[in-house]
């Protein structure tokens, strides 16, 4: 079956604000990580919604296909997302805490949406060891709010990954942390996209987690993609097409 995701003629707007953001093409590649960056309010996150199926709960007016394999799905319509958002296409969030209910044992809630659980076990274990959480047995008696917002979202990245998606949407999954576990996080995450053929969309206001893990970089400034490239042409300082921001901090490091 195809891969092929593609996001195209897409515009979407709020109230009377007018067009926040368009994009008439964007195509993501299986097992690839593309960052998407830029200032706050730029739309990052709307395009997230986007993939994810979720505009239909922001209030927005919306236009564009999102062609996930065989798939047509209308990125403003409720209904065809049905059987999509959750299985074809999964969520990692910022906030680890809300992604689960907090008095619910946490291991049900990592499984929902998967039919055959049976098929996911063994994955499932091993990826419980490699990432330090506990076994099934103990999962399936603790709840969230037993444990570390460290530990949910490493739960939360492993539960988007185990259905076998097509995309994963990551908004902002190391902003709460430190660097060094934001690498290890970010790298538990590539790791998993490239062993499940899945591409990520990887919503970052984090230069270093884009030039360390990104296989692509998307800017979005006023509402449109203003560069696309790989890190090395976009966040290197010294290189021909540096992002503004990017070459900005590289001349106040410079000596005098």
């Amino acid at each position: 079956m195809s891969k092929r995701i593609v996001l195209a003629d897409f515009e979407v707007s709020y109230g009377r604000s007018g067009t926040i953001l368009a994009i008439s093409h964007l195509e993501l590649q299986p097992g690839k990580i593309t960052t998407v960056t830029g200032r706050t309010g730029t739309g990052k996150s709307t395009l997230g919604h986007a993939m994810a199926g979720l505009l239909p709960f922001m209030g927005a007016s919306a236009k564009g296909i999102v062609h996930l394999g065989p798939s047509a799905v209308p990125v403003g319509n409720l209904q065809a997302w049905s059987g999509i958002r959750g299985v074809s296409v999964r969520w990692i969030p910022q906030e680890p805490a809300r992604a689960f209910t907090p008095t619910r044992p946490l291991l049900p809630q990592m499984l929902e949406g998967i039919k055959d659980r049976k098929k996911v076990a063994e994955p499932l274990d091993r990826l419980l060891k490699v990432t330090g959480l506990p076994d099934r047995k103990e999962l399936s008696r603790r709840c969230p709010y037993e444990m570390s917002g460290g530990m949910l979202q490493r739960a939360a990245v492993i539960s988007a990954f185990l259905p076998g998606p097509m995309l994963v949407v990551a908004d902002e999954p190391t902003a709460h942390l430190d660097p060094p576990r934001a690498l290890i996080l970010g790298r538990i995450i590539t790791s998993l996209a490239q062993h499940a053929s899945a591409a990520v969309l990887w919503i970052t206001h984090d230069m270093r987690i884009a030039a360390a893990l990104s296989d692509r970089v998307i800017h979005i400034a006023k509402g449109r993609i203003d560069a696309d490239g790989t890190p090395l042409d976009l966040l290197d300082p010294f290189g021909d097409k540096p992002l503004p921001l990017v070459r900005h901090t590289a001349r106040l490091s410079m000596p005098v």
